[in-house]
């Protein structure tokens, strides 16, 4: 699937419509014509220009990450092999040196993921937070908006599904120093004959025999020919000749070991951190933003609404289109019914004099009271059209609408306004009346 994907364009869209002043088209037919505004706003780079080009540099920051990890395992093996005169190479120290921290990490990994399992992390882990540092200081440097570089993270490293992201970055790393480990291994045997030897002071000569032949069950299970019991003894570090079928079943086992123990084992994991990591995304549901951007295009253009009205006299019906600015004129008789300002700082209209009751919903404790004291009764709340509507606007709406079904917008001064457009897309989405008061009423 070719990037941008339409859940990442969606996803861009719903960041910049909540932390900025940018809005899809309101008179696209559908979500994928008006997602195409992100391919022309702004100008001369678009907003999808510059998401396409943080994707890029977090994938070359992750091929870069690779590629140090692939020449940290190529120098870890020389010195290993450095056996002078003697030519003689300590079979289990090599493996501590590539398997070992290997080993260890893994280990690590595999208890924090057991102690994370069933709720949710916000880590990113250094390794993630290396590649969001390189990521944050060339859009820097690259002029991409700190918005669209927000957008960007924000989707690319959701907090339900990091730890998968982790485990995908780190294990595609160590398989990337496993295997320059195997293939100098290899160009070293290739070109050098030696000795493979061990030495212990702990473990006894039987202990030891039972440790390399459990390490050799994989391999010989895959038909690898690995020391024999005769090979094992015969290697110990006191004792100078050995075979050479006693070297290349040494050698056999040692580049098996690298491989079922190292390699092979985190390019699975890799693969099963990356499977959940997807599968964790595809299961994310959508933010609110995004769900109102899906509802916005999903319903029809044109909209029938019916008033309510505490008057026995005919229902009136509200007939728009949806981003039209013609609206119907309120009934004389609404200014003696309730009424709301909402965010008000100018003065109040003379019409509203002769309002029943009269509420200012400006502070967080007069909103939240408003929502508790649900009612059937029509109440016409006035928005201001030079003011645009945001994120806690749009809460405090969506909100409103259902603990009072009687509720109109009020879209005050609209041929004037310069945000009409917001507020009428605003009471689409949350499926409110809209009507309009002019300084004339």
């Amino acid at each position: 699937m070719t990037f941008p994907t339409q859940g990442a364009k969606l996803a861009l869209a719903a960041w910049l419509e909540a932390h900025s002043d940018f809005r899809l088209s309101a008179h696209a037919s559908d979500l994928s014509t008006a997602l195409k505004t992100l391919d022309t706003t702004p100008q001369p780079t678009s907003y999808l220009a510059q998401f396409s080009r943080l994707k890029g540099y977090f994938n070359r920051a992750v091929l870069g990450l690779l590629i140090v990890a692939f020449l940290l395992g190529l120098m870890a093996v020389p010195p290993a092999f450095a056996t002078g005169e003697s030519n003689q190479v300590n079979i289990f120290w090599l493996l501590i040196i590539l398997l070992g921290f290997h080993g260890l990490n893994f280990v690590v990994w595999l208890v924090t993921i057991v102690a994370t399992m069933g709720r949710q992390t916000e880590s990113q882990g250094m390794l993630l937070s290396l590649l969001i540092f390189l990521n944050k200081k060339l859009s820097k440097h690259s002029h991409i908006h700190t918005e669209v570089s927000a957008a960007y993270l924000h989707w690319q490293c959701p907090a339900h599904s990091n730890k998968w992201l982790v485990s995908g970055v780190s294990h595609v790393a160590w398989a990337s120093y496993l295997l320059a480990g195997w293939i100098m291994t290899l160009l070293l045997l290739l070109t050098n004959q030696v000795n493979f030897v061990w030495e212990t002071t702990l473990l006894s000569d039987h202990a030891f025999l039972q440790l390399t032949q459990s390490l050799s069950l994989l391999p010989q299970w895959f038909g690898v020919a690995v020391p024999n019991q005769v090979d094992i003894l015969a290697s110990r570090v006191d004792l100078m000749s050995q075979s050479a079928s006693t070297r290349q079943h040494w050698a056999n086992f040692l580049l098996a070991s690298i491989a079922f123990y190292g390699v092979l084992p985190r390019l699975l994991f890799m693969l099963v951190s990356l499977a959940m990591y997807h599968f964790k995304r595809a299961r994310q549901p959508l933010s609110t933003q995004e769900q109102i951007i899906l509802n916005r295009y999903q319903q029809a253009e044109n909209q029938n609404r019916t008033v309510l009205d505490a008057d026995p006299s005919p229902t009136q019906t509200l007939s728009r289109h949806a981003n039209t600015k013609e609206y119907t004129k309120l009934p004389r008789r609404a200014f003696s019914q309730r009424w709301a300002l909402f965010e008000w700082s100018s003065a109040q209209p003379e019409c509203l004099n002769t309002a029943r009751s009269l509420t200012c919903l400006n502070s967080r404790e007069e909103q939240e009271a408003f929502l508790k004291s649900s009612s059937d009764e029509t109440i016409y709340l006035l928005v201001d059209g030079e003011q645009s509507p945001d994120r806690g606007s749009r809460r405090f709406f969506s909100q409103a609408s259902k603990v009072h079904p009687s509720l109109f917008m009020v879209i005050s001064s609209p041929e004037q306004a310069k945000f009409t457009d917001d507020w009428q897309r605003l009471a689409r989405e949350v499926q409110m009346t809209v009507t309009s008061l002019t300084q004339k009423e």
